[in-house]
């Protein structure tokens, strides 16, 4: 569609179609000007739905935030697992959107619907409201940080960019020697389900009644 202003008209454009170029942008890299103009759009146009780049960022990650799936189960362990997955996949449908979510740390509409639900089922089972939210930022936290990692290292292998393999000297950090010579290419649904594993379980350890 073409966004060209008509003449005495506003430019037809709306909130979700500045969310969606947004985030196709990248955090890095998105800015008021470039915006409007990747959408064919003045700034003026843009401003009619958002006030600021801040706000901005804050929209988008309401529109990734919303696209996540709420568990259904409703004991804390099976909850926590269900989440970390349907998080995942909702950050990796969306490519570059883990930048928005680890760089904003505000509450929005949709994040509020997900902790308050999260929140109901740890109090269920008679945890305090500040352990049971600590519990659950924990594996939101791990499962950004899984998808950062592979979209990073996707991102470098997609430009070239891997470096080398270099060991280090096996007489000297003959630990890190062995660890490093058997490395081999990450497969990121294994990493992620052990990561998510080892979370989880430790928080089984310092929670269990």
């Amino acid at each position: 569609m073409n966004n060209q202003n008509v003449k005495g008209r506003p430019a037809l454009i709306s909130k979700q179609d500045i969310i969606e170029c947004a985030l196709k942008i990248g955090l890095s890299k998105v800015s008021m000007h470039g915006l409007g103009k990747s959408l064919g759009v003045s700034a003026t146009a843009l401003y009619r739905h958002v006030a600021s780049k801040e706000e901005l960022i804050h929209e988008c990650c309401d529109f990734i935030i919303e696209s996540v799936e709420i568990p259904k189960q409703d004991r804390w362990e099976s909850y926590l697992y269900e989440f970390s997955k349907n998080f995942r996949n909702s950050l990796l449908a969306i490519p570059g959107s883990v930048e928005f979510i680890r760089y904003s740390q505000q509450f929005t509409p949709s994040s509020q619907k997900l902790v308050n639900d999260a929140l109901a089922v740890f109090l269920k089972e008679n945890f305090e409201v500040q352990d049971g939210f600590m519990a659950f930022t924990s594996v939101y936290t791990k499962v950004t940080d899984i998808v950062q990692h592979q979209e990073q290292s996707e991102r470098l292998q997609t430009q070239g960019q891997v470096p080398p393999e270099c060991l280090p000297d096996a007489s000297e950090f003959p630990n890190l020697f062995l660890l490093l010579s058997e490395v081999k290419p990450v497969d990121y649904n294994a990493y992620f389900e052990a990561g998510i594993k080892i979370t989880i379980e430790g928080l089984k350890a310092v929670y269990s009644k």
